[in-house]
């Protein structure tokens, strides 16, 4: 519904900016992207309202463009993760506070999960020395 919407507002404004062509002209979309459905595919593929996101995205290992694992890690590096909207592969829509809400409850039982076991384990290795003694 949103995507339909923006691009109907497209349109309206497509309605009285196409009298001032001599004046201003649009660059973004296009002309060249002239029916409902091609508006409304660009803004699903190209609309990110004044939410920026998507630049850090997360994903599956084999994808070669997934800077983060499923554990919100950077991949390649050690101690570094990253939460926040650039994790999105793809816009989540026009609103997306209550999307990255969600991605953040995420983030924070698995950041949460991993200082356990880390801590585990480190008892465990504290625990092994004690009993060595």
């Amino acid at each position: 519904e949103d995507a339909h919407a923006v691009a109907a507002g497209i349109e309206f404004v497509r309605k009285f900016t196409g009298r001032t062509a001599s004046v201003m002209s649009e660059i973004i979309p296009g002309l060249h992207v002239r029916t409902r459905d091609q508006l409304t595919q660009f803004v699903r593929d190209c609309a990110w309202g004044h939410h920026a996101c998507g630049t850090c995205k997360i994903g599956a290992d084999d994808d070669g463009e997934a800077v983060l694992d499923a554990r919100f890690k950077v991949r390649d590096t050690q101690g570094l993760r990253v939460v926040d909207a650039s994790i999105f592969p793809k816009i989540p829509g026009l609103f997306i506070l209550s999307a990255f809400y969600m991605r953040a409850e995420k983030a924070a039982d698995v950041i949460i999960a991993d200082a356990r076991a880390v801590d585990r384990k480190r008892a465990m290795i504290a625990s092994r020395k004690n009993d060595i003694k």
